[in-house]
C-alpha cells in the first residue's frame, strides 16, 4: 500500500478550521480501507498512442482567422460614430495644453520649480494620447466582433 502523506491545512493556517481537520481525520480509516486498482496496460497504452497522435498534429486553426465579410462596413459605422467626438477631444486638449503653462503660472506657488509648469501638462498630454490609443485601438476588434457576429446569425 502506498505512503499515505499528512496535507493539514490546520497546521499551516494556525488551526483555523480544527473542525474540518477533525472529520478528515476521522474519515480517514474508512478512506484507507478502499482499493483501487491501477488501470490496466491496454488503457495506459491507448492513453499513449491518443496522445502522441494530438501531440503530433499541428495546432489547428482557429474558426474564424480570417476577416469576415462585413468588417470594414461596420469599422466605418465605428469610425463615424468616433471621430466627431475625437475632434471635440482634440480641439478640448489643445486649449488645456497651450493654457496650462499660463495657468500653472498663476496657480501654482511660487517656489515650485518652472519646470513643473511644463511637466504637468506633458503628463496630461502623455494620458490623453494614451486614452485616445486605447479607444481607437479597440475599434477594429469592435468592428470584427460585430462583423462576425452578424455573418453567424445569418448562417444559424
Amino acid at each position: 500500500m502506498p505512503e499515505r502523506r499528512s496535507h493539514r491545512p490546520s497546521a499551516q493556517a494556525g488551526n483555523r478550521h480544527a473542525d474540518l481537520d477533525a472529520e478528515l481525520r476521522a474519515l480517514s480509516p474508512e478512506l484507507d480501507r478502499w482499493v483501487v486498482a491501477e488501470p490496466g496496460a491496454e488503457l495506459v497504452d491507448a492513453t499513449l498512442r491518443q496522445a502522441r497522435a494530438l501531440l503530433a498534429d499541428p495546432v489547428p486553426a482557429p474558426t474564424h482567422a480570417t476577416i469576415p465579410s462585413g468588417f470594414k462596413r461596420e469599422l466605418a459605422k465605428l469610425l463615424a460614430a468616433a471621430v466627431p467626438p475625437l475632434i471635440v477631444v482634440l480641439a478640448w486638449n489643445a486649449f488645456v495644453l497651450l493654457r496650462a503653462p499660463e495657468w500653472l503660472e498663476r496657480w501654482l506657488p511660487a517656489w515650485l520649480p518652472d519646470s513643473l509648469a511644463w511637466a504637468l501638462p506633458a503628463a496630461y498630454a502623455l494620458g490623453a494620447l494614451g486614452w485616445l490609443a486605447l479607444v481607437f485601438g479597440s475599434l477594429p476588434v469592435f468592428a470584427h466582433r460585430r462583423a462576425w457576429l452578424r455573418t453567424h446569425e445569418a448562417l444559424s
